[in-house]
């Protein structure tokens, strides 16, 4: 029996461990993939020095932790206090469980209840910014509150209740002996509560998600951003160097907590546990302060050098400007790129608040629900439409911006946008079949392929259910756009017979499972083949003849902006030539700017997957915004396939 609970105990080790360890394994990796090993290197630690956007983002999360962490543990410890000298055990109990429930709530009801809540008061008090730093600290101190009591108080029904008496017999006034009686022996336990605190502000995502603004992004909020594409190896460095600080950091409480639990009738090791705890807390406030110094040191101001076209105005020094994007839509300096945020706000003074989503839905959420006041945002051909619909942008003036005559004509008088009254195009996508030439035989060219027997169990499809049903839509003929419910049940009956044969419904998963040679057939976007490429060189893409998916992501100003003339200087920056080659490169998507396509220095000039031939792109379906009826429809379509 002890043999095999051992094997056990190790089972449940390597189990939760384990993710761990194979992040910290491909922290240093030599290439870019997340899932091939290419050689050992320190480089993905050196290149996060250099990622201010992430430094800046780690900064807000440290700064966040520490201060809900104070607060909560100040604020608990009090209550615990209170509640564990309450005479009534019936109002006792009521308080625990009123305690608990920020708790035991799920993440997300707390998160959307304490959005509403925070919209509504600041609809009542007249206020447009509602979210951002203020309505994180509130947030993060209410679920942190139940940890920090229900530390406390065992504690303290384990510390001697003379002991407060004797000490006021010895002349100290109440407070005086809750200081210097009380406290010290419940300390371990108040530590222990302030560091989950810490921890799990540190981690927090979902709650932090609804509650934040534009001028306030924590680090999982930044990381969760980037599963449009996959997350790079330099956040696999940052998450294996916070692993490595937090475990120090529970060593040395720990250390702590055995010291005085086994001197606990001792003056001196209490007060030498105490030094520990106080060192452990300098610790977390030193790291803090030296991300803060590095973000300071590498955000120094200096003139911007890029050469540039239009003529940009200081007059808005010192305007905040809040910027809504895909994750890793825009270059940041990374890799020896030029930051294009920097580079605007060293030209204009304009300070930019630079923000990332993982979708359109989500980008949706945030303008409609008001809490939040973006100046730009990027969203997608369709979703420009539903923002137009509904008022949630404005009218620009395309005909003052001095490098608009770069947007190539086929992108202009688009059926979202027809007028060119509310976007300037940004990037250019299709998608298409990426397949592994070691595990497909032939050579396809049908979106038939994803219904082959032989290939089952190593296929995928996209876990969202536009383009899942998409894939479905292209094969039948139909229109992708439809209304008639009797072709939205036929492309369900299709995907139904895909289902059997499917490995696993997938968006940024793709690129582990593909540059792993973990699947052979996968429909995705053309640029991230290329990426996905360099890592497997098996992999092979092509235009499926039933037809594919075009999307335009294109700039718009929500309504919400309070200086769209500073809104559209920026716009116009992204049109320079230099900016949007940068981008271009970056994200690996087609670029509508025909300064890039023109350029001889341009990498992906004339790539065949991302400018493909004239025929491929007419013979392409734009997503439009379906009507509410057909909407709902395709969601209870969508939930059907996936319980099915």
């Amino acid at each position: 029996m002890k043999t095999a609970s051992k094997i056990y105990t190790a089972l449940l080790y390597l189990f939760l461990y384990a993710p761990i360890f194979v992040l910290i394994f491909f922290s240093f990796n030599a290439g870019k993939s997340t899932a091939v090993f290419e050689g050992f290197s320190l480089k993905w630690y050196a290149e996060i020095l250099n990622d201010t956007t992430t430094l800046n983002a780690l900064r807000n999360t440290l700064i966040l932790a520490v201060t809900s962490s104070v607060i909560a543990t100040l604020i608990g410890t009090a209550a615990a206090v209170g509640i564990d000298r309450m005479k009534s055990k019936y109002l006792r109990s009521a308080t625990m469980s009123v305690t608990n429930i920020p708790m035991m709530n799920p993440d997300i009801v707390t998160g959307i209840s304490m959005m509403l809540l925070f919209v509504f008061v600041g609809t009542l008090l007249n206020i447009k910014d509602t979210l951002g730093f203020g309505t994180l600290l509130i947030a993060h101190v209410t679920f942190n509150l139940p940890y920090v009591i229900l530390n406390v108080l065992p504690k303290l029904k384990q510390t001697d209740s003379h002991l407060e008496e004797a000490a006021q017999d010895l002349g100290c006034t109440p407070a005086m002996a809750f200081f210097k009686a009380t406290l010290p022996s419940i300390m371990p336990a108040v530590t222990t509560g302030m560091i989950m605190s810490f921890t799990l502000s540190l981690d927090d995502f979902i709650i932090s998600y609804f509650v934040t603004g534009p001028n306030f992004q924590t680090l999982p909020l930044r990381i969760y951003a980037m599963t449009k594409k996959s997350v790079k190896p330099d956040m696999y460095a940052l998450s294996t160097l916070i692993f490595v600080a937090i475990l120090v950091l529970l060593i040395l409480i720990n250390i702590s907590q055995s010291r005085a639990e086994k001197n606990k009738n001792s003056v001196k090791p209490v007060s030498r546990g105490a030094k520990i705890v106080k060192r452990s807390v300098a610790a977390v406030l030193a790291v803090a302060f030296g991300v803060c110094c590095i973000v300071g040191f590498n955000g120094s101001e200096s003139s911007s050098t890029i050469p540039v076209e239009g003529v940009y105005s200081r007059k808005f020094e010192g305007t905040v400007l809040n910027v809504y994007n895909w994750g890793e839509y825009m270059s940041d300096g990374s890799d020896d790129t030029l930051n294009v945020n920097e580079e605007f706000e060293k030209l204009t003074g304009i300070k930019v608040n630079y923000a990332e989503y993982d979708s359109n839905e989500s980008m949706y959420t945030k303008l409609k629900n008001g809490g939040a006041a973006y100046d730009i945002v990027i969203p997608s051909d369709y979703m420009i439409q539903r923002l137009i619909a509904e008022n949630l942008v404005q009218k620009i003036d395309v005909t003052s911006l001095q490098n608009y005559s770069y947007i190539a004509e086929e992108y202009k008088n688009l059926y979202f946008d027809p007028n060119n009254e509310y976007s300037v195009p940004y990037s250019v996508g299709l998608v298409g079949l990426i397949y592994n030439t070691k595990m497909v035989e032939g050579t396809p060219d049908s979106w038939s392929v994803m219904w082959d027997e032989q290939y089952k169990g190593n296929i995928l499809n996209f876990n969202n259910s536009r383009d899942a049903f998409g894939v479905a839509q292209y094969l039948l003929g139909q229109d992708v756009n439809t209304n008639d419910v009797a072709d939205w049940q036929a492309a369900l009956q299709k995907l139904k017979e895909q289902k059997p044969l499917i490995q696993a419904y997938v968006m940024d998963e793709i690129f582990n499972k593909m540059e792993a040679g973990n699947a052979a057939i996968a429909p995705y976007y053309a640029g991230d083949f290329l990426t996905m490429q360099e890592v497997n060189p098996d992999l092979a893409f092509f235009y499926p003849k039933e037809g594919t998916n075009i999307f335009v992501d294109s700039v718009c100003v929500p309504s919400s902006c309070e200086n769209l003339e500073a809104a559209m200087m920026y716009i116009d920056f992204l049109l320079e030539p230099v900016v949007a080659l940068a981008n271009a490169e970056l994200i690996c998507y087609a670029s509508p700017n025909t300064s890039v396509v023109n350029n001889k220095d341009y990498s992906l000039r004339g790539n065949e997957y991302l400018y493909p031939e004239t025929e491929i792109i007419e013979n392409a379906q734009y997503f439009q915004n379906l009507d509410p009826k057909t909407l709902k429809l395709l969601n209870d379509l969508w939930s059907e396939l996936k319980l099915s």
